[in-house]
């Protein structure tokens, strides 16, 4: 196959041409990794390549498709592993020059997920950046630099998992693990135009678990794809004291149905945050007239919340960053000047004023469980703004936290959610759409995006050789 090719294969199209001898993992592997060199300067998706063990991993994977006994459901797709998640042998940085990978030393154990894509055979190129501390809504990093959006180098490619959704944007492996506290795994597929799945929290297990929000979950160029990697991520794991109990579900053939009869509320937005910006209406309001023309019933709905209701969940994450912070020498802290900043004010916080965050945050999770009360699924834009300037840790007017409005609150309530391309405007820029469902609804949730890419008609956007330059 050409570079082109097999830049835009799915991770089922891999398969498929391993199992009919059409191509091997040490092929495809070599492409991945000649990418990596290609591009990985332009977009700065990877901080650590691991080629040797690649190579012996797909070396490994195409003997047992040679002998006709693949392993698992991933054997020989090649994908890469997000900083923050544990790898054995590996030090985790969390995007931040203050977290020094001496002092650090080395991870002693895999993370969960980690585990179950080596038990599956995947290939792991290696470990991709992400912004400082998880709380950026960009590609900035104090510790790796900047990572650019493949679609249009000028502009960001979201974040915390920003070189995961980089990296396949890129055409460097179909899929990768994102990981989402208040929107990192959907804010990053939505501005490089993936597929972006926040599952219901404890769907995926998580270890070390730091926090009742976080979730890992699939990025994908579709949402097949993504639901083919949920069913290694979501297998069980007993050091996830919070996970839910397994349920044996192939997602992956759970996609068929339709959207007709199901019951649909409509959010422009929530109310607070960044305002909606036109190209993303435009984009959005089209989405919405796929929906009506597919025969869901749809019902417009007031925004839940005024602009500074959010504000106590700001607060609450502030502080949380801010524990993390202290952990460290003052003078080590500075090394991550933008999270440092942010959380200043924190630092005047008393534990009750701490408190009644953690409260205010549990009265917006109860009002937005409220609004989805007699509705299949909630539909919003997942960001509503396009992707700025590259080099941005927040906003254009340097919001840090206004650009996770339509996404974090999900966290909190629990809920499944999406991020799907709804399409494309000017300056090559994608739009996502997010899809929102009852809690633990992942298999809805799923089916739901997977009939809106087909009712749609929007294809899925080749990945080129070269990259835009702009």
């Amino acid at each position: 196959m050409s570079v082109s090719e097999l830049i835009n294969l799915t991770a089922r199209d891999m398969l498929a041409a391993y199992a009919s001898k059409d191509l091997s993992p040490v092929e495809v592997t070599e492409a991945m990794l000649s990418r990596i060199e290609r591009v990985n300067p332009i977009i700065n998706a990877f901080h650590y390549v691991q080629a040797d063990t690649a190579l012996d991993a797909a070396r490994a994977s195409e003997s047992r498709w040679a002998n006709g006994k693949p392993q698992g459901l991933l054997d020989g797709v090649p994908t890469a592993i997000k900083d923050v998640l544990m790898m054995k042998g590996l030090p985790i940085y969390r995007g931040s020059a203050a977290n020094n990978a001496e002092e650090l030393g080395p991870a002693e154990s895999n993370a969960p997920c980690v585990e179950r894509l080596i038990e599956h055979g995947a290939i792991i190129l290696g470990k991709t950046t992400m912004c400082d501390h998880g709380m950026l809504a960009s590609g900035y990093s104090s510790q790796f630099g900047t990572t650019r959006n493949p679609w249009n180098t000028s502009r960001n490619c979201g974040g915390s998992s920003s070189g995961s959704a980089a990296a396949v944007a890129a055409g460097i492996g179909p899929v990768t693990i994102g990981t989402d506290i208040v929107g990192s795994i959907r804010n990053p597929a939505s501005f490089c135009g993936l597929t972006g799945h926040k599952p219901s929290y404890g769907r995926v297990p998580c270890y070390p678990q730091t926090s009742p929000s976080v979730c890992a979950g699939p990025i994908a160029r579709d949402v097949t794809d993504a639901a083919l990697l949920l069913n290694v991520l979501c297998l069980p794991d007993a050091r996830d004291v919070s996970a839910l109990k397994y349920e044996d579900v192939d997602y992956t053939a759970k996609l068929d149905g339709s959207l007709r009869g199901l019951r649909i509320g409509v959010l422009g937005g929530l109310g607070f945050g960044a305002p909606l910006q036109n190209a993303v209406r435009e984009r959005f309001s089209a989405a919405v007239d796929v929906f009506a023309a597919a025969g869901a019933e749809l019902v417009e709905l007031t925004p839940p919340f005024d602009a500074n209701d959010a504000d106590c969940a700001e607060r609450f994450y502030q502080v949380r960053s801010l524990a993390e912070l202290e952990q460290l020498p003052p003078g080590i802290q500075a090394r991550s000047p933008v999270i440092n900043a942010w959380t200043e004010a924190a630092r005047s916080y008393t534990a009750a004023m701490h408190y009644e965050d953690y409260l205010g945050t549990q009265a917006l999770r109860q009002r937005l469980l409220e609004v989805i009360n007699g509705f299949d699924f909630l539909i919003l834009p997942t960001m509503p703004v396009l992707p700025y300037a590259a080099d941005n840790p927040g906003l254009d007017d340097g919001d840090t936290f206004a650009p996770w409005s339509n996404t974090f609150p999900f966290n909190l309530t629990q809920q499944p959610a999406i991020s799907v391309p709804c399409g494309w405007v000017e300056n090559n820029l994608p739009v996502g759409l997010q899809i929102v469902g009852q809690r633990y609804d992942d298999v809805g949730v799923l089916c739901a995006a997977r009939s809106f890419e087909i009712a749609s008609g929007l294809p899925i956007r080749p990945i080129p050789e070269e990259l835009d330059l702009s």
